[in-house]
């Protein structure tokens, strides 16, 4: 679609250049999880280099990995937030919430291509179970050679999703605090365009807010552990009652 603003247009062979800075950015996330998880790159293999010295320097070489694999993404989503921002403050759209708009394009923009990151997240788990596949038939080393690149591969699509997942919610989530400024000053009757870190409400609203990520990870991490520890229990329990059932017994 074509918005033809009174002072500038913004529009490049057609499409508007607030869909293309939501476009481009989650292209940037996509390639930057693919080198933070492809096995082809530096920082998996410094990750299997360390495990060749044990077991602590793998986790250690793993964290950092993980800490510094955010520094990026961080940069790629500023980026886009401050461009689509600036696009359309300076557009030529009347009133305050011309950058805002500017915005919300960059985020339709981004998800106009949820399609195919679904298509990869839905891929991503029948390639990840070639590897054990392959084990449970006892086939040869060369056959585990080939899906060991499958299973990685698996790997890399599923972290690509969550990437895109985490892009498409940080632009989001201004556009959603915008609009509560906005509902509240509605409700109100006076304009309501600050937040005010100094006061000790706001303080405790972030604290409690930022704690629900981390109690709700932690809930939904010990559901996964409960789960895991019951099909393990289970596998167990079909073992010891029929030991010849690997044979087809």
């Amino acid at each position: 679609f074509e918005i033809c603003f009174s002072r500038n247009t913004y529009f490049l062979g057609g499409m508007n250049l607030f869909i293309i800075a939501g476009i481009v950015m989650s292209y940037a996330l996509i390639l930057i999880t693919q080198y933070y998880t492809d096995y082809s790159y530096s920082p998996v293999k410094s990750i299997a280099e360390a495990g060749t010295t044990g077991h602590g320097t793998n986790i250690i070489a793993g964290l950092s990995v993980g800490m510094e694999s955010t520094g990026l993404p961080a940069l790629a989503i500023a980026t886009a937030l401050l461009s689509a921002y600036a696009l359309g403050s300076n557009s030529g759209l009347q009133g305050a919430n011309a950058g805002l708009f500017g915005m919300a394009s960059a985020t339709m923009g981004m998800l106009c291509t949820a399609v195919f990151i679904l298509s990869m997240n839905n891929f991503g788990p029948i390639a990840d179970n070639a590897g054990g596949l392959v084990e449970m038939s006892e086939k040869g080393e060369e056959v585990r050679e080939i899906t060991d690149k499958l299973d990685a591969v698996g790997n890399v699509t599923k972290a690509a999703t969550k990437g895109y997942a985490v892009g498409g919610s940080a632009l989001a989530t201004f556009v959603l605090f915008r609009a509560y400024l906005d509902e509240v000053s509605a409700w109100t009757g006076h304009p309501f365009e600050t937040v005010n870190l100094a006061k000790v409400e706001v303080i405790i609203g972030g604290l409690l807010g930022i704690t629900l990520v981390l109690v709700f990870t932690g809930w939904a991490m010990a559901a996964v552990g409960r789960a895991a520890q019951a099909v393990v229990k289970e596998v167990r329990r079909q073992f010891h009652e029929r030991p010849g059932i690997l044979d087809g017994i």
